[in-house]
């Protein structure tokens, strides 16, 4: 493929999987570390008009964005989450059309240290349901942003599984990100192909 072909590839992609994302319903995204899953997801918050939201959760509660157009929240804790959760869930409407949750499971995680699995687990049901109702309440898009285990799945696949519309993967390649369109079940359906460069344009 010619030089102006991959160009086009690429930019047709990128179209598609802003696309994607933009579509109401609850998504998550997920990857092994350094595979730009934040990047990413800051590129789709600066790419968009609309007005949308950036949760972010521990060390993603220092991320500082500064787009007029995204609210940003910090969470630093399972009560802060469920707190802001719940204040979402009593809100009449938002204008925001994408809604960012990054680090999804790093609130839970904590809690193993005085609870049994089972209730950990149920902990994750809750948030993931909990934003899967705020995305049809408002109409929006949500992206829970989470990390890949040593098995290959998304953290709290179990919980997120029940609730999400698809899952999408990034990994990494020498010049681009693959964002690969999978089933809840994770099988996949599609594939992206965004050039990095494309990325760090947005991201600053």
């Amino acid at each position: 493929m010619s030089h102006r072909g991959e160009a086009a590839r690429s930019a047709r992609d990128w179209v598609g999987f802003l696309k994607l994302v933009k579509q109401p319903g609850l998504k998550a995204l997920y990857g092994p570390p350094l595979s730009f899953k934040t990047s990413l997801v800051i590129t789709c918050l600066g790419a968009q008009k609309d007005k949308a939201a950036y949760i972010g959760l521990s060390k993603h509660a220092f991320l500082r964005y500064t787009g007029s157009s995204v609210d940003v929240f910090q969470v630093m804790s399972f009560r802060d989450a469920v707190n802001l959760l719940l204040d979402l869930m009593a809100e009449e409407q938002r204008e925001w059309k994408l809604i960012i949750y990054d680090g999804f499971g790093s609130e839970c995680m904590p809690l193993y240290c005085g609870l049994k699995e089972r209730s950990v687990m149920q902990a994750a049901l809750f948030i993931a349901s909990a934003l899967r109702l705020i995305a049809a309440k408002f109409l929006a898009s949500v992206l829970v942003v989470t990390t890949e285990t040593y098995k290959g799945r998304p953290l709290f696949y179990s919980a997120l599984s029940k609730h999400v519309e698809l899952f999408l993967r990034t990994d990494r390649g020498e010049d681009f990100i693959r964002a690969s369109v999978l089933t809840p079940q994770l099988l996949e359906k599609h594939a992206y192909v965004i050039p990095l460069d494309l990325i760090r344009k947005h991201v600053h």
